[in-house]
């Protein structure tokens, strides 16, 4: 049970052929939703799972990976990308 909204965590359905990323500061459902939600506002995003147990998310489209960082930085969180992946 998260402390600051009091809700319990969960996965959101996986995105298949994404690009998968860590995110730091995430720890409620309420976190992944706003993670979420700012991805779904870049352009060329055209799916979002987030994996809130694993602190990361996958990210299907063309958009460019500084855009994603970018929209996860101002929605308070880190995003890193995996091993190997630009």
């Amino acid at each position: 049970m998260c402390t600051c909204c009091q809700t319990s965590d969960s996965a959101t359905p996986a995105v298949v052929d994404g690009r998968d990323f860590a995110v730091s500061g995430m720890t409620c459902q309420s976190c992944a939703t706003k993670v979420t939600d700012a991805l779904q506002g870049v352009p060329g995003v055209t799916g979002v799972s987030v994996d809130l147990r694993a602190g990361r998310v996958t990210v299907a489209g063309p958009a460019t990976t500084s855009a994603i960082a970018a929209a996860v930085g101002a929605a308070g969180y880190h995003l890193e990308p995996s091993e190997g992946l630009s």
